[in-house]
């Protein structure tokens, strides 16, 4: 069987303390908010480096309707101790959520490429993105190709890594938010991407989990 969804709602709510011995705390209260405009409705989650003219062939089959979405990022503090205030040693990015309707999760499924079945995975296996650079990305394919400007892109790396538990967001000519970066967990590795339905059946976001809490 592939991986099952975790409780992320309840996983990764505000304030939520969970003790890590040897290590500190991971201490999960802070989010970062950017924003992400989807011409196509369309949604691919992957390292920005591999973006191109065949991105499409990275975008999810779950579409939703073309807009302007929020990006919210949940930051994960390790501390030295429990005590309110402990001095921070750290920070990372624990998940990534892709906000389509403010309204609570009741289901969540995997997000799949096109023509892929979760069914086809083994045991814990998932459909994810590589990552190699320590850096990921939500983005729809029809803004890709804005995005073949080589020192456009550095610069975008740059800006990352100065803020490493922001969302980073690459405007378009006309202003748009066009992609919204981030670093991911620990680094490099593999991420899945999820979609959480609401009580009606709709999309209500996309969310990608970056590992940091195996709870």
């Amino acid at each position: 069987m592939p991986i099952e969804p975790r409780d992320f709602d309840t996983l990764y709510a505000a304030g939520t303390r969970y003790a890590e011995p040897g290590n500190g705390y991971r201490i999960l209260l802070q989010e970062d908010r950017g924003w992400l405009s989807l011409p196509t409705g369309r949604v691919v989650a992957a390292e920005p480096a591999v973006l191109g003219a065949d991105t499409d062939r990275y975008a999810f089959a779950q579409t939703v309707p073309p807009g302007r979405y929020p990006v919210v990022l949940t930051i994960a503090e390790y501390r030295q101790s429990p005590a309110p205030d402990a001095d921070v040693v750290d920070e990372r990015v624990a998940a990534a959520r892709l906000v389509i309707r403010d309204e609570p999760v009741t289901g969540w499924e995997m997000a799949l490429p096109p023509g892929r079945h979760a069914e086809a995975l083994g045991d814990d296996e998932f459909y994810g993105y590589p990552v190699d650079g320590g850096t990921g990305c939500f983005v729809d394919p029809g803004s890709t190709p804005l995005l073949d400007d080589d020192e456009e892109m550095r610069d975008l790396s740059m800006d990352i890594a100065d803020r490493p538990t922001s969302v980073t967001v690459l405007e378009g000519p006309d202003g748009e938010p066009i992609l919204a970066a981030f670093t991911t967990g620990w680094g490099d590795g593999s991420y899945p991407t999820w979609v959480g339905r609401s009580a009606s059946g709709e999309i209500a976001c996309f969310l990608t989990d970056f590992g940091i809490l195996e709870v």
